[in-house]
């Protein structure tokens, strides 16, 4: 059985470059560096969905659905 992880290529691939800028951890064996790396991105992803349900409780209703616009990387700002 395959579990899925909680997060997108793009939160692990931003998650190995935060892992690689800090230098203490470069004694690290790959294997390490690949949990590390994925603890990493399941908070980044996380924050994400907190912060998409935090929007969707404060959004005001408007009969649009803003919801869908911050997934897709638009926010209203990009609107106007």
């Amino acid at each position: 059985m395959t579990i899925k992880p909680l997060f997108s290529e793009r939160d692990l691939a931003r998650a190995r470059r935060i892992l690689s800028s800090w230098t203490s951890l470069k004694r690290l064996s790959s294997d390490e560096a690949d949990i590390i790396a994925g603890m990493i991105a399941q908070g980044i992803a996380e924050g994400r969905r907190n912060g998409l349900e935090l929007a969707a409780s404060e959004w005001p209703t408007d009969d649009k659905n803003h919801l869908e616009e911050l997934k897709d990387g638009l926010g209203a700002k990009s609107q106007l």
